[in-house]
């Protein structure tokens, strides 16, 4: 594949709904995930690595069976992590949308 082509799919794929996807993990979800290890949660879930990144970065909210059980297992494994922790992004979202004087969702 030539060079040129390379870097537009590239591109290409690290945009996402539009905006460029973030390669950092966020909160206090991703402090403790840094830790505690993406493919280790993954596996006490049986869900597939590349998704607990997406739940890291923000790009999607687990449902909430599944940010329960890694509460459980954050918990289990000592840290202080609750549901609010992986909600935060949409709290935030919530709160900004209600001081505009807009429905909360």
């Amino acid at each position: 594949m030539p060079a040129a082509l390379h870097l537009i799919r590239m591109a290409t794929v690290e945009r996402h709904r539009g905006r460029p996807r973030s390669r950092s993990w966020i909160g206090k979800f991703g402090e403790w995930l840094e830790r505690y290890g993406a493919a280790r949660l993954a596996g006490d879930l049986e869900v597939d690595v590349t998704l607990v990144g997406r739940w890291a970065r923000g790009d999607y909210q687990p449902s909430i069976q599944k940010a329960i059980g890694v509460v459980v297992v954050a918990r289990a494994a000592g840290a202080d992590l609750g549901l609010e922790d992986l909600y935060a992004k949409d709290f935030e979202r919530i709160r900004t949308r209600i001081r505009n004087g807009q429905p909360p969702l």
